[in-house]
Order: structure tokens, then C-alpha cells, then sequence
């Protein structure tokens, strides 16, 4: 097959694989109550927009991006009830698993509009496997462990994670410290603070740290010599 047949073929089933995400997005703009279930049958899975947007996987990606945000601001006004949402991620994440941005949003929906904390934290999951070195996602699966689920040692794991990232700040290894404090594990905050004391140019955050390392030193020296069950005021050590 000549090369001019493989690029009108390839410019063809771009174009048929366009036309039937336009058709089919179409049905969002104005899809009414009850409509029929199997209506999602004809959106295009993920691996086959990927496969037939060779070349243009991120341009397809991004109209794909586009759309979910209309479609999910016509869900906040009541106009529709996120029958598509994970077609729509699966779509946008297939084409362009880098798209960092799309899982973050997607997790943010999962647990705000679904309830539902597992998936939203699956959904990063997901986005950590295609961008292992970012640390955006986990440091939002370390939130959420915090913030909702109150589970500090795995809120405290996930920070971690997210400050050995080669774009993490001083924000990581901070929630990271904290975390592990807050869930009672202080010798291993210590060492977290010790090591941001360490690494970190700030001298705010120097300061910071310093204040954490002496207080968690005389926590650790009280439990020493008063147990950790002690009750009453904390005698000054």
C-alpha cells in the first residue's frame, strides 16, 4: 500500500471517528428526562478513539476535554445526570493518558457530585500509573485520606509519595509531616521535618521546621518518661 493510501485511509477514519463523537455529543445538548438507556452504545470506546486518531489523539482529546466541561456544567444546572461521565473520561484518558488534568477533575466529580471517595481515589490511581512522576495526583489521594477519611498514615504515605516527585515543592513533604504526626506516628515526622529542614530554601519553611522538630522531640521525651497513656496536664519538660 502506498504511503498516500495509508495517510488518506488514516485521514479518513480520523474524520468517521470525529463525526461519530460530534453525532453522538450532540445527544448532551439536548437530551431530555428518561431518555433511552442504550443511547450510550453509540459513543466510541476509548481504545477505539485511540486507535483511529493516530497522529491526533491530543487535538481529539481536547474537543473531547471541551465537551465534558459543558456536559458537566449542564449537570450542575439540573439539565442532565452524568449518564456519560465515564465514557467521556475514558474517552478523554485513552486518547491522552497524560492528560493530568483530567483525572484531577474526574476524582473531584467522583466524590463530590457520586460520594464516592474509592472510586475518586481509583480514578487518580489511574492517572499516577500514566504519570508516575507528578505530584499533583497523589498528593489529592493524600487529601483525601486526610480531609474525608481521616486516615492519616495513609494521608501521610501518599504526601510522601508526592514529595519524591521531581515537580513536588516544600507543600509535600510539609502535609507529609503533618500527617504523620496527627496519625500519631512521630518519630517518623520527625524524620520528615528534619529532612525538609534539610532540602527546603525557605526560610519560613526553616522556621517551620524547627518549631515541629522541638515540639515533637518533647513530645517523644514526655512519652518516655510519663507513657503514652498518661492522663492529666502535661507536665513542663
Amino acid at each position: 500500500m502506498s504511503a498516500r493510501m495509508k495517510t488518506t485511509l488514516r485521514g479518513l477514519a480520523l474524520a468517521a471517528a470525529i463525526l461519530v463523537i460530534v453525532m453522538t455529543l450532540q445527544v448532551f445538548d439536548g437530551q431530555e428526562e428518561g431518555a433511552n438507556q442504550q443511547e450510550r452504545l453509540y459513543f466510541p470506546s476509548g481504545n477505539f478513539l485511540a486507535e483511529s486518531t493516530l497522529g491526533f489523539r491530543e487535538a481529539a482529546a481536547d474537543y473531547l476535554w471541551f465537551r465534558f466541561i459543558q456536559y458537566y456544567g449542564d449537570y450542575s444546572m439540573g439539565n442532565n445526570d452524568l449518564r456519560y461521565f465515564d465514557l467521556l473520561i475514558d474517552g478523554i484518558t485513552k486518547l491522552d493518558p497524560q492528560f493530568e488534568e483530567a483525572y484531577y477533575f474526574a476524582s473531584l466529580v467522583c466524590w463530590s457530585s457520586f460520594g464516592d471517595t474509592e472510586r475518586s481515589i481509583d480514578m487518580l490511581k489511574r492517572g499516577i500509573l500514566a504519570n508516575p512522576d507528578k505530584a499533583k495526583l497523589p498528593f489529592q489521594i493524600g487529601f483525601i485520606y486526610y480531609v474525608i477519611e481521616h486516615d492519616y498514615i495513609r494521608a501521610g504515605h501518599w504526601f510522601d509519595m508526592a514529595s519524591r516527585c521531581s515537580d513536588a515543592t516544600d507543600k509535600e513533604p510539609r502535609f507529609a509531616a503533618f500527617a504523620r504526626y496527627k496519625g500519631g506516628d512521630a518519630r517518623v515526622s520527625l524524620a520528615l521535618w528534619k529532612n525538609l529542614y534539610q532540602s527546603t530554601d525557605s526560610p519560613q519553611m526553616k522556621e517551620l521546621a524547627v518549631k515541629m522538630i522541638d515540639k515533637i522531640n518533647n513530645k517523644i521525651e514526655f512519652q518516655k518518661r510519663y507513657g503514652k497513656d498518661f492522663i492529666g496536664p502535661i507536665p513542663e519538660i
